[in-house]
């Protein structure tokens, strides 16, 4: 069984909308036409934002972290000037300093359910919109990938015809990205210095593209 077969096998049990996505990107790899730039559009769209979400839930993330070790912190610094007001008889919950640092830990807690939130709710935004985390999901389980690269000025395929590339059979390119414009490739497209290419295809051959096109 060849690798787009396996890709078009793992493809059938998931969403209608992937598996349309997926198959118009591997059975139209050439001959596209302008409906599956629309599909590669909306491919590309969703990787970019699925990279910002990811990213946005990692920073949240480590707000948190930070936000709760500074509030253990604050409950320490509360803690020893207790202690030290007890040590002298002279505890007084209304007393200034003692106020203040109540006042410190309460920001930071409301701070930290602030980002809690956000992160909940762009977790569950993230989860409802699960294409792109599904299409790598079955790309996996076919054993290939989906790489973003830009081409370099020292690679050998630059000003060249794709037709002219000889590239691993099992891999093939399906967008790039120039100067802002989306493009459906063709075996007459001429690869840029600075195109960003998506590839798919079996992993291995995808590597072996990407090696040609940074070198």
């Amino acid at each position: 069984m060849s690798f787009f077969e396996k890709l078009k096998e793992g493809l059938g049990q998931s969403s209608e909308r992937l598996s349309g996505v997926a198959e118009k990107i591997v059975d139209k790899s050439i001959e596209i036409g302008s409906e599956g730039l629309e599909i590669t559009k909306e491919v590309m769209a969703n990787l970019n934002e699925k990279t910002s979400e990811i990213t946005a839930l990692a920073r949240l993330k480590y707000d948190i972290v930070m936000l709760t070790r500074r509030l253990d912190s604050e409950y320490r610094k509360l803690g020893k000037i207790a202690l030290d007001m007890h040590q002298v008889d002279d505890f007084d919950p209304e007393n200034e300093v003692f106020q203040n640092q109540l006042k410190a830990i309460s920001e930071l807690d409301n701070d930290i359910r602030k980002k809690q939130t956000e992160y909940e709710e762009l977790r569950k935004a993230q989860s409802e919109n699960y294409v792109v985390t599904q299409l790598g999901e079955d790309l996996a389980a076919a054993d290939a990938t989906i790489e973003k690269v830009v081409i370099s000025e020292k690679s050998n395929v630059v000003d060249k015809l794709i037709k002219e590339i000889l590239l691993p059979k099992e891999a093939l390119i399906s967008a790039i990205k120039r100067t802002g414009e989306m493009i459906i490739p063709d075996g007459n497209t001429r690869l840029k210095a600075g195109d960003e290419v998506v590839i798919i295809g079996k992993k291995e051959d995808v590597e072996k593209i990407v090696k040609r096109f940074t070198a």
